[in-house]
């Protein structure tokens, strides 16, 4: 048996917490001794709690690696617990608990990172990375490329293994659904899901939502998640005049509920080191609009399960979801090779056992 301390103090819910619910869940139900350190009354300490893992709380900030008070009371809790493998995800989360664990000489450090931004070449992070990481998985080769963008030599290659996201598909598909919009006769329901925050480019969907409505083209456009920029995406849809088309559906507790009551899931992220939410649409058999950026090309196939349009380009994009709605043949084609293509390369226990032969 080994002793795994997942790290994530991030409050919001996002793919990162996801990831670490799920595979602290894996390795839990496997009887391994598993401690989740959270942010108190974050979702992913409540959800942990509810799948009976032992959950430590504690509030940091950026600045936490500069407060020895914090570091030595988490090399204090990761001495308690007799923790083997400390798994991150956050820079946040690396520079404290890293550093931690760098005190009293922790057999593994592991950072997992799922966003394909470039790290920044300072002397902290060659350290971190140099000095205390002993394993950095990545979730998809945009990822993998951003390690050393600005610093060929900042994160040693036999350091980096490349393991996709998982997704449970029978867990998934077997869940209760409730519809959170019911769709009216000759309308063309598009969905998304995403935190309000500047990386999800909601912006950019209510441009594409009045260029439909130029068009005369019947649609609803459902815009599951919560954040700060709520107030101002629902002020610049009324300023447009297309808030009647568009409803802001709020934190979806299970996605599932977003994606059964739409028709195509579209996707403006200016990044993604790898869509969760492409994979989950495309496992409820919907087709998927997206920018050719990042890692979604390893999620959509261009032309089989969806359509892959240039950044930023709304006339594009229109266009793309216009063809898709045309066609209900078609559609639901692509939306079931969505879902086989999903199941055969994503399925989470094959993704799962990589993961712990990895962190072992």
């Amino acid at each position: 048996m080994t002793n795994y301390c997942f790290f994530n103090t991030v409050k919001a819910w996002g793919g990162g917490e996801k990831w670490h619910l799920e595979v602290a869940s894996y390795l839990h139900k496997k009887g391994e001794k598993v401690l989740l350190v959270a942010s108190p009354d974050s979702v992913l300490s409540r959800k942990a709690k509810e799948r009976g893992i032992v959950v430590h709380t504690v509030r940091t900030s950026n600045l936490s690696f500069l407060n020895p008070i914090i570091l030595f009371t988490l090399a204090r809790l990761f001495k308690q617990f007799k923790v083997e493998r400390l798994i991150m995800n956050s820079p946040r989360d690396l520079k404290c608990a890293g550093l931690a664990a760098h005190l009293i000489k922790l057999p593994k450090v592991i950072f997992r990172r799922g966003s394909d931004i470039a790290i920044k070449n300072t002397n902290l992070n060659r350290f971190l990375y140099q000095r205390v990481v002993h394993l950095v998985l990545v979730n998809s080769p945009a990822t993998e490329k951003s390690l050393n963008a600005n610093n060929v030599l900042l994160v040693d290659k036999n350091k980096i293994k490349l393991v996709p996201n998982g997704i449970d598909s029978s867990e998934f598909l077997g869940a209760p659904m409730r519809p959170v919009y019911t769709k009216k006769a000759d309308e063309i329901v598009l969905c998304t899901l995403g935190r309000l925050v500047p990386q999800k480019n909601h912006e950019f969907l209510i441009d594409l939502a009045q260029e439909l409505k130029k068009r005369r083209f019947n649609f609803k456009l459902l815009i599951g998640g919560s954040g700060p920029l709520e107030s101002e995406l629902k002020q610049k849809a009324s300023a447009l005049g297309v808030a009647d088309s568009i409803v802001f559906s709020g934190f979806i507790e299970r996605p599932k509920d977003l994606y059964c009551s739409g028709d195509i899931f579209v996707l403006p992220s200016l990044w993604e080191g790898f869509g969760y939410v492409l994979a989950e649409a495309g496992l409820c058999a919907l087709p998927s609009v997206a920018f050719d950026i990042s890692s979604n090309s390893q999620i959509i196939q261009d032309g089989k399960t969806g359509v892959l349009v240039p950044e930023q380009n709304h006339l594009l994009f229109a266009d793309a979801v216009i063809k898709l709605s045309e066609n209900d043949k078609i559609r639901n084609e692509m939306g079931e090779a969505a879902k086989r293509f999903v199941k055969n390369n994503f399925e989470a226990y094959q993704i799962f056992k990589k993961i712990e032969h990895a962190i072992m």
